[in-house]
């Protein structure tokens, strides 16, 4: 917009010069001579389109311009087009956008260990104080007020916790610092939207206390688990030991058993054989026997109840039973 104010200021100043000349020659016969009223008459468009060029500002958006006259802020304008006075007042835009600004500090915890916390914080200052803000930060709110509010509040938090509690409870510690930065930077009408704590750099000589910490958790861990795996060994070896014994047992009673179950069906079956065996069968089982064994030849030599025995006869003699007894 400004550039065409400029370019109709200019298509002023020579439209006007032209037609001033051109008049001039006509009257006095192609002798260039310039009458002056035609050219100042043109003058004017010229110096209100110069005017407007002059005093045209167009503010950008995320942005509140403040308008100062001779030094004096004196209102605010909202993105967009507008025209000043072209002389004595000035125009500031003071960015109302989102911003981010990342910084670090180095802080002492409860337990005096040196911790490097690195904040990143987002904000945006109130655009209805705008005016406020250039004139008391000069429009330079993050050198002035934000990072040494950030830094403060770093130190104050950090120094409520641990080491380990800086780690544990970072999300409440980040919530501390968010609150303190708020609250200090509440006078300057700027508000703090989120804060994130993106790093926690500890000293070296902490760093290595953690990893030899570490290292002696794992070597004791380790002979934690070999203990049980030990422990598991034996268990396991003293139940096959005592699986086997136990097997060895259960084989040594059922051969005695058996052994026993044997030995008294033999006796009972001699006994049996004792209590049935008679004269009859005495005679049965000599002559399976000589069936068995007996060649069929007769011994040359014999002992006899008479001359006339024969051996034979002795065999299938038939048996003799005691006499009965007579009843009374």
């Amino acid at each position: 917009m400004g550039t065409l104010l400029f370019l109709l200021a200019l298509f002023s100043l020579l439209a006007g010069l032209g037609v001033s000349i051109a008049k001039s020659v006509a009257a006095t016969e192609r002798t260039l001579v310039v009458k002056p009223v035609p050219f100042l008459i043109s003058l004017a468009p010229t110096v209100l389109f110069f005017s407007l060029f002059l005093g045209a500002y167009s503010v950008d958006a995320g942005s509140v311009g403040v308008v100062k006259r001779f030094g004096n802020p004196i209102g605010t304008l909202q993105p967009g087009l507008h025209f000043v006075r072209p002389v004595g007042d000035t125009v500031t835009e003071v960015p109302v956008q989102t911003r981010i600004v990342k910084t670090a500090e180095d802080a002492s915890s409860k337990d005096l260990q040196i911790v490097k916390t690195e904040v990143t914080l987002a904000y945006h200052v109130d655009k209805n104080h705008a005016m406020d803000i250039l004139v008391q930060l000069n429009n330079d709110a993050e050198s002035r007020v934000i990072v040494p509010a950030i830094l403060e509040s770093i130190k104050a938090e950090t120094s409520q916790y641990d080491v380990q509690q800086l780690v544990t409870q970072r999300a409440r510690v980040r919530d501390g610092i968010e609150e303190r930065v708020k609250q200090r930077l509440a006078p300057y009408f700027i508000i703090a939207e989120t804060t994130s704590i993106t790093n926690f750099a500890f000293s070296q000589q902490y760093e290595q206390s953690i990893e030899q910490k570490q290292v002696a958790e794992q070597n004791a861990e380790k002979a934690k688990n070999d203990l049980v795996r030990i422990k598991v060994e034996a268990e396991q070896a003293a139940a096959e030991a005592k699986g086997k014994g136990d097997a060895a047992i259960a084989a040594a009673t059922g051969e005695a058993q058996s052994t026993l179950i044997v030995a008294r069906a033999k006796a009972e079956a001699q006994k049996l054989q004792r209590d049935n065996i008679t004269p009859e069968l005495l005679q049965l089982r000599t002559i399976e026997l000589m069936h068995d064994r007996w060649d069929g030849v007769f011994p040359s030599t014999y002992i006899g109840s008479g001359s006339n025995t024969n051996p034979a006869s002795l065999l299938i003699q038939p048996p003799q039973h005691a006499p009965k007894p007579e009843k009374q």
